[in-house]
């Protein structure tokens, strides 16, 4: 029996519709899931809106769009049930009606939607589910959601992504929103709270198979361009992860977070229950190598503020690497000559260059006042719980000027001397610091 594929691609210099071609294609192409005159659903994760707690990236949701606009299909319909506000009110936030219109898409509410009722394995702790209209009337169904912790299960990935086809009209706008309300008065109006058991009854492990007992996913595509620790803390990983069989995916992004899926009930429920394979040695797992794409999402909750060379210079663009080479040029840190084109060869230099050792004792030579406070700053600010423009207004005060004055110059600094890397963030920017600049550093 062949095994489930899930492809991993990682995302260089933001050419993210590159990337998604690319994984779609190691499965097998978006064809054949999505053959022309299909009815499309694509279902984001947009339960909470403005947050930093991990939803479907816009430039995802668009990339996605517009890759299924491409193969001709009968309808693409956007849908989600926002948990705490109102669907469309998040849908106006993250600029869903814009991507909608370029792609002509529509955009559905399932808190509102009509249900069809669908039954389910009877151990699950409920009959059936209420399944929205439009998503038991469209052929395939594409699910986008976060690479994120989220609770004791312990992430929030594919399966749990359709926690968000339980709709307000049915389950409530929360977990256990008529138990809430008896208590709080004003959390609902009496036609909001639902009628059926909440959605984490009688277990989040059940309520999450049921849903996807009762609805097939039939692509999945994990948004790991950033990863989330669930309370609030993110560290750019520019990856997809894309398959058709929603356990195997989801084991795969298990495995990248440091967890074995095998030992969480949501999983192997599941897999009990025929969705899909929860073992990695089941899976055949293509594209970028696993261990490659690996971070411990819980290390977040400590704040991440070096990260390995490798990572920290391919952030940066090719036209940031080429700037690179040219300051460390008049720094006399690397000779005159022409930089190179090619963006493996402006990495494979500076890797060499920066690697070397005795490079930060050089570098951190080169530093006048400016960007050495600003390193000091970051150093005490910084890393995935930090905030790059709140270290930018804290130098400018320190020195009592401006922007370009001061900080432009010197984060230009520090930069072209690969001692410090701004992160671009969907919530916000931030520095992190090549690993061993530290204690070169501390050192003196």
């Amino acid at each position: 029996m062949p095994k489930e594929r899930v492809a991993i691609t990682k995302v260089q210099e933001q050419r993210l519709d590159e990337a998604l071609e690319h994984g779609l294609e190691l499965i097998g192409g978006l064809e054949r899931i999505a053959p022309a005159g299909s009815r499309v659903l694509i279902k984001p994760n947009y339960t909470i809106v403005p947050t930093d707690r991990g939803i479907t990236h816009p430039e995802v949701v668009e990339a996605v769009t517009r890759a299924v606009a491409a193969r001709s299909p009968a309808q693409i319909v956007i849908a989600e049930s926002s948990g705490d506000y109102y669907t469309s009110y998040c849908y106006r936030l993250e600029g869903l009606y814009r991507i909608a219109a370029r792609y002509g898409a529509r955009l559905v509410d399932l808190n509102v939607e009509e249900g069809v009722r669908v039954p389910v394995p009877a151990d699950l702790g409920r009959d059936h589910v209420m399944v929205p209209r439009v998503v038991a009337d469209s052929e395939v169904i594409i699910s986008l959601p976060v690479f994120k912790l989220w609770g004791g299960s312990p992430m929030s990935l594919c399966l749990k992504n359709f926690f968000g086809l339980y709709g307000a009209r049915y389950y409530g706008h929360n977990k256990h929103s008529r138990e809430i309300v008896r208590e709080h008065p004003f959390f609902a109006l009496p036609g909001e709270v639902g009628e059926e058991p909440g959605i984490h009854s009688p277990s989040v492990a059940q309520s999450v198979c049921a849903i996807n007992c009762a609805v097939p996913t039939h692509l999945g595509i994990i948004d790991a361009l950033e990863g989330g620790d669930g309370g609030g803390n993110w560290i750019r990983l520019d990856t997809l992860i894309v398959g058709t069989n929603p356990v195997a995916i989801d084991t795969v992004g298990m495995a990248l977070a440091g967890y074995d899926a095998r030992n969480y009930p949501t999983f192997t429920l599941c897999h009990e229950h025929g969705l899909g394979p929860c073992n990695l040695e089941d899976i055949e797992v293509v594209g970028s190598p696993l261990e490659e794409c690996a971070f411990r999402l819980e290390r977040l909750r400590d704040n991440v503020l070096e990260m390995p060379l490798d990572y920290c210079l391919n952030l940066l663009s090719t036209g940031e690497l080429q700037q690179m080479v040219r300051g460390m040029q008049l720094h006399g840190l690397l000779p005159q000559s022409p930089p190179p084109s090619e963006r493996g060869d402006l990495l494979a230099l500076l890797k060499e260059r920066i690697a070397a050792p005795d490079y930060y004792r050089e570098a951190l030579a080169q530093l006048g006042e400016h960007p050495r406070k600003l390193l000091e700053l970051i150093i005490e600010r910084g890393g995935t719980s930090g905030d790059l423009v709140a270290i930018r207004n804290a130098l400018s005060e320190y020195f009592g000027g401006g922007e370009s004055l001061h900080y432009a110059p010197a984060a230009r600094t520090l930069l072209r001397l690969g001692l410090a890397y701004p992160v671009d963030g969907a919530w916000r920017h931030y520095y992190l610091l090549p690993e061993g600049l530290l204690s070169v550093y501390r050192a003196g």
